[in-house]
């Protein structure tokens, strides 16, 4: 069965054959697999083989060592039983700043907004699943990408991204350990999307040339996201080309060519407007008091923090300035 372009495996095709509270996630609008909290060693040792074997770029492996690297159950928590992970799709936020006359509209990509929201969603979709029980949810930091795959919640697209049905790679994962006694662990073998293995879209359009064709694993340590993400005293390299930048943080280009995106590329929410003045404000890079307090939660809004500025608008505004 074809759901979003691609093949969906048969535990996700049907839906009489799902627990009754992955039925109800996706009559509400969201994906959801659970596993056994017993394959947390597992996850973690995926990882550290990667490290190992020197496809894992170091300096991040060091960063996020714990608890991505080296999951472990909660401390108050010592005897959850599973692992619930749950896929809220989410379209790009298209933002507005007015320079020098002119209204500009910029990306933010989908999973940058919304996380507190989004996690108090899924947290009160699972309790309204599970009633007339209650079991406990404890918010779970892990290698979530790798689980929702190795859960079949989703796969692998060449540009490292999860993809769920009907809505590609425009989603938010969140996790949960819970006390959950599963009847069914849907843990499986990694899978990657089908056409993944022929076509290059993403390899083409990548501008940093972070993906490339002899590994699946990307070259983190190029791409476009890592490198933005980074505060505003870090200059970008001089090889990136200014033509690079599409989005205010992180990148959207391998998206928006993924065939499997096909049917939500397009799918934006406008949300937030800076006048002319705010901009101004941003891009002189000082900061404080009552006013900095103000545009911080205007900026939260749409999934922006001040870190990034004035370098990634700046760029931006420079190229809609040509």
């Amino acid at each position: 069965m074809l759901i979003g372009g691609f093949a969906v495996a048969q535990r996700q095709s049907s839906m009489s054959s799902k627990q009754r509270f992955i039925q109800y996630l996706e009559k509400n609008g969201c994906y959801g697999s659970v596993v056994s909290a017993k394959h947390l060693e597992e996850l973690g040792a995926e990882i550290r083989s990667l490290h190992d074997k020197g496809d894992l770029y170091d300096p991040l492996f060091r960063q996020y060592a714990t608890p991505y690297f080296n999951p472990q159950l909660p401390r108050n928590f010592p005897k959850a039983k599973s692992i619930i992970v749950i896929a809220t799709p989410q379209p790009m936020i298209r933002t507005t700043f007015h320079w020098r006359g002119r209204a500009m509209q910029f990306v933010v990509p989908p999973t940058y907004f919304d996380g507190n929201k989004v996690t108090r969603q899924a947290r009160q979709l699972l309790e309204e699943a599970f009633k007339p029980k209650s079991y406990r949810l404890v918010r779970a930091i892990l290698p979530i990408k790798l689980l929702a795959v190795r859960s079949d919640l989703a796969q692998y697209g060449r540009n490292n991204i999860t993809y769920i049905p009907k809505y590609g790679s425009f989603h938010r994962l969140t996790a949960f350990f819970s006390d959950y006694d599963s009847p069914l662990d849907y843990w499986q073998k990694k899978k990657s999307l089908p056409l993944c293995d022929k076509c290059k879209a993403c390899l083409n359009a990548c501008p940093t040339k972070a993906i490339q064709k002899d590994r699946f694993l990307i070259h983190v340590e190029r791409c476009l996201t890592y490198l933005n993400e980074k505060s505003s005293e870090h200059r970008f390299p001089k090889w990136v080309d200014a033509s690079a930048h599409n989005c205010i943080v992180g990148c959207m280009r391998c998206q928006r060519a993924c065939p499997y995106d096909k049917e939500v590329v397009d799918w934006f929410e406008d949300r937030g407007e800076f006048s002319e003045e705010e901009t101004t404000y941003l891009l002189n890079g000082e900061f404080s008091g009552a006013r900095e307090a103000k545009i911080k939660k205007k900026l939260k809004r749409v999934g922006l923090d001040l870190s990034t500025f004035p370098r990634n608008l700046e760029v931006l505004l420079s190229l809609q300035g040509q």
